[in-house]
């Protein structure tokens, strides 16, 4: 399994982006992100995912394609007509930042968006604008059975937060509301291990432990919620519920067999913290809930108490300073396409 600076894949994965026709924009935003996202240690969106963006490229530039379709007060619905995910999302909440300085609150709805990627990237965004950011999503295939069924019928519909604090990067939670998001049976299958059971059953309940039967057998099995079969209503629920949101407001449409715009619509919340308290008052705030929580006692074994967010921190500052390990089966991939489209190979993995 190669390893590979961070550096020389942000470059590589560029490159190949702008070779496949991406201008400078896209490009860069693409690939930033999905290797951001193997920094953060969600190797499931992360270069994994790299060929799969290049035929968005070369359709001229993401941000042309986006069509506002209604405007009112703090909200915005806007189509962005199949182009790339990741550029739209970035430009949705940067919008939905601008609206919240003079709003209090501002809200984009994203329907007929291309794949997203991670949404832990979006909700920082507002953070660092001292807002907090929230990101719903009813999107990444209906895969997810309700609780007490057996077949797929909700996307893992995630949600991300981020909040600022005085000190250290923003709290950020980013999770889905089945028990892993499709991202990880992908990755278990590109290194040849099985996922564990608890992770995907079959149309009789059963556990299965092959990750290639996820795209395989779409017909007889489903991912499990959030919360597993005890307590998978608490996933569902939630579940249900940004699909409620995230689909029917961005116009995209709620998960049925055929969503009324396809699903995979994407709402962002900003909402300025200034116009409640004084910023530094609530990141005070922030900073004496961290400080409560790390002080608990921990369980024999456990080093340190990780608050949302820490646990990608730390994995990011590991893998800046040792580099990104990729599976053989991505690196390939990322090899052929460089070959395709006349890009130089790296002659050294790190710089």
């Amino acid at each position: 399994m190669p390893i590979v600076s961070h550096t020389v894949l942000r470059k590589f994965v560029y490159n190949i982006y702008k070779g496949a026709g991406g201008t400078e924009e896209d490009a860069r935003v693409v690939s930033d992100h999905v290797v951001d996202s193997n920094l953060a240690g969600h190797d499931s969106h992360g270069v994994i995912n790299a060929t799969n963006y290049i035929g968005g490229m070369a359709n001229g530039p993401a941000s042309d394609k986006m069509e506002i379709v209604k405007k009112s007060g703090a909200a915005t619905v806007i189509n962005v007509n199949g182009a790339l995910g990741m550029v739209a999302a970035r430009r949705g909440m940067e919008l939905a930042v601008k609206k919240a300085e003079t709003c209090t609150i501002g809200v984009v709805g994203l329907h007929r968006c291309g794949h997203a990627g991670r949404m832990g990237e979006y909700p920082p965004i507002a953070a660092r604008a001292g807002m907090i950011g929230i990101v719903l999503l009813n999107g990444g295939g209906r895969f997810m059975h309700p609780h007490g069924g057996t077949s797929r019928r909700l996307p893992p519909n995630p949600i991300a937060i981020s909040v600022p604090r005085a000190n250290g990067e923003p709290l950020l939670l980013d999770m889905t509301l089945s028990v892993v998001a499709g991202g990880k049976f992908l990755v278990q299958a590109a290194r040849g291990e099985p996922i564990p059971e608890g992770w995907m059953i079959d149309a009789s309940g059963n556990a299965i432990t092959d990750p290639n039967v996820f795209r395989e057998r779409p017909q007889d099995t489903a991912v499990i919620p959030l919360g597993g079969f005890q307590f998978g209503h608490k996933g569902f629920g939630l579940g249900v519920m940004i699909d409620a949101i995230a689909g029917g407001l961005s116009w995209a449409g709620c998960s049925r067999e055929k969503p009324t715009r396809g699903a995979s619509g994407i709402v962002m919340f900003a909402i300025n913290i200034k116009d409640f308290i004084d910023l530094k008052d609530y990141e005070q705030e922030i900073e004496y809930l961290v400080e409560w929580v790390k002080s608990s006692a921990r369980l024999p074994g456990v080093d340190e108490i990780y608050l949302p967010g820490d646990f990608e921190q730390r994995t990011r500052e590991k893998r800046l300073k040792d580099g990104i390990p990729i599976e053989e089966p991505t690196w390939e991939k990322l090899l052929k396409a460089a070959k395709r489209y006349n890009v130089d190979i790296p002659s050294t993995l790190f710089p």
